[in-house]
């Protein structure tokens, strides 16, 4: 998943993406989850679960570091995650318990 969108001068570089399955990538991209500066899930205060697999698949991500890439890979870059922070994430974002 692209942090800053492409159409947005979202580069194709490894410190603007994260490795998403497909229900996290559409939830990234429509502000439901988002990425904190100091690289924790952040969820948003908007999002309601409608079931038990909601709160699994998402609430439990809340508050939870991102995992390291391969050493020697680039983590996130700041601008691109403040970028997604200002411009997508619906925010505020919800405390962890």
């Amino acid at each position: 998943a692209h942090i800053r969108w492409w159409a947005f001068d979202g580069p194709d570089t490894l410190d603007n993406g994260l490795c998403l399955c497909s229900l996290h990538h559409t939830l990234l991209d429509r502000g439901v989850v988002g990425v904190d500066v100091d690289r924790t899930v952040t969820v948003s205060e908007q999002f309601v679960a409608t079931g038990h697999s909601a709160e699994i698949l998402v609430f439990d991500l809340l508050g939870n570091p991102l995992r390291e890439p391969q050493r020697g890979k680039p983590t996130p870059a700041d601008d691109h995650l403040g970028w997604h922070t200002s411009q997508v994430f619906r925010g505020p974002s919800r405390m962890p318990a």
